[in-house]
């Protein structure tokens, strides 16, 4: 049986009513929040303190919510040994937060209510989360949250940065897409395609308002919002993260072992122009599109070095057992050179 996250509010102050919210829910009375210090001070003591005026119990936990293995299943002993019966799990935050709280939530039964304070990645509603060891990362299944709520005053005003960011992963469908079919005729994995076609429809939308999410409008914050929230289910809809991911993600995986100095979209984003190059469908779009949104179309501009672009390129096609454009043995460094620079990322 298919089940959708089938509760999402949004708009502006919304937080001001989550007690109520929760509350019609029949969302468990006893909370632990996850929430980072600098989350807490965006958005989590306004969640905490509406939800104290309603009469909530909330547990707040700021230490050990990185997106690691370790640090997620420490967390989970940790809250075996309260002894609550009734819980229900809180994350505040960006996505690497709420990918630790769908894992941690997804290893209790608990339910789980995902309040984003940035919008840098589609984190926010997929079923499965991105956690670190040994130095790699991989997608664990774990939950679609129960609730989702989108406080779009918390969310647009969060820095640029992170908008782009999120813009950037979502673009990567202009790659992703025509990996996901080639996967499909070639490598034999799941494809939907009604999935795929509304996929096509929320990228054609962001494009037409990519200029409102540049500037970071109402109409600009609900579309990313949404579009990232739609992600989720078309996960759920195809039973596959290829719906939204292929070589461009192969490539930001890859780029991810190698440096820490730029955000997931944005390395998205770069892998997005390479990748619809290799495609032999890139006319200069998607770069134009990152543009507009403030996004870095270049290895210097995401601070990143050209060896480690290179390196990452050669890397790509081990980091997932997925058919993409890479094919089955990659690129070499020579290839992986000369594509990075005839694509203007070095």
């Amino acid at each position: 049986m298919m089940r959708f996250s089938s509760n999402v509010l949004s708009g502006l102050g919304i937080i001001k009513g989550i007690g109520r919210d929760l509350h019609e829910l029949k969302i468990p009375k006893n909370i632990i929040m996850l929430c980072g210090n600098s989350s807490f001070r965006v958005g989590g003591k306004a969640v905490r303190d509406a939800l104290d005026s309603y009469g909530f119990d909330v547990e707040v936990i700021s230490d050990g919510i990185r997106p690691a293995v370790a640090e997620a299943d420490a967390l989970v002993e940790s809250m075996k040994r309260r002894g609550k019966k009734k819980m229900a799990l809180l994350g505040v935050g960006g996505g690497g937060t709420l990918d630790v709280s769908k894992y941690v939530a997804s290893r209790l039964g608990m339910p789980l209510i995902a309040v984003p304070t940035l919008l840098s990645s589609d984190a926010i509603a997929t079923g499965y989360s991105v956690l670190w060891s040994d130095r790699k990362n991989s997608a664990v299944a774990s939950m679609v949250p129960s609730v989702i709520i989108g406080d779009y005053e918390v969310l647009k005003n969060e820095p640029k940065r992170f908008v782009s960011s999120g813009a950037g992963d979502m673009l990567s469908k202009y790659s992703a897409l025509n990996d996901w079919r080639l996967s499909f005729w070639l490598g034999g994995e799941p494809y939907s395609d009604f999935a795929m076609n509304i996929a096509q429809s929320t990228t054609e939308l962001l494009k037409r308002r990519i200029s409102d999410v540049a500037a970071m409008n109402y109409i600009g914050i609900e579309t990313l919002f949404l579009a990232e929230i739609t992600d989720g289910y078309l996960m759920e809809l195809s039973g596959t993260t290829r719906v939204a991911a292929g070589s461009e993600h192969l490539f930001a995986f890859a780029l991810e072992t190698l440096t820490e100095s730029a955000l997931h979209g944005e390395l998205c984003g770069l892998g997005t122009i390479m990748m619809t190059y290799l495609q032999s469908r890139e006319r200069g779009e998607v770069k134009s599109l990152l543009k507009s949104v403030g996004a870095p179309t270049s290895a210097e501009e995401a601070g990143v070095k050209p060896a480690e672009v290179v390196k990452a390129l050669t890397m790509a096609h081990r980091m997932r057992n997925w058919y993409t454009v890479l094919g089955a043995n990659g690129l070499s460094e020579g290839a992986a050179e000369r594509l990075a620079r005839y694509t203007g990322i070095t």
